[in-house]
């Protein structure tokens, strides 16, 4: 029991510090825009075109939290939504031209923190971290 608590804690402790890291690095880069600011532009840099809905269950977080960030964006001129030609009803969130470019600088800055922490882990140990990362993610999630 005292290992599977000391695991939690030693997660918990990690993604308190990678929240950190990131949000110091991302700081200069989203005035007056938090982390989670970043994780919408980044996210829709991939997924260019994804509605709040499909945001929202990817992120898994409420609605109306993923709506006042997108219109924070939309605010920043960062984020354009687009009526969904298959679906008046719906619309399509892009990246203006200064959020691609943001997300391609975030991007940078993100690929720096993960390299700081995986000094000194092979290859093949970064791999199975990633995979018993998500293997405890899945048993979280199928329960």
């Amino acid at each position: 029991m005292d290992e599977k608590r000391d695991l939690l804690d030693q997660l918990q402790q990690l993604t308190a510090e990678l929240r950190g890291q990131f949000f110091q690095q991302l700081a200069p880069e989203l005035p007056g825009l938090t982390a989670m600011h970043g994780r919408l532009l980044l996210m829709l840099a991939v997924k260019p075109g994804s509605t709040a809905q499909q945001l929202t269950q990817l992120l898994r977080r409420d609605k109306a939290q993923i709506t006042r960030l997108l219109n924070d964006l939309q605010q920043a001129a960062l984020l354009q939504r687009q009526n969904d030609p298959a679906d008046g009803r719906r619309q399509l969130l892009v990246l203006s031209a200064q959020g691609q470019q943001l997300a391609a600088e975030l991007k940078a800055k993100k690929r720096q923190i993960a390299g700081k922490m995986l000094v000194g882990l092979t290859t093949e140990q970064q791999a199975q971290v990633a995979q018993a990362l998500a293997q405890m993610y899945q048993n979280l999630v199928n329960t």
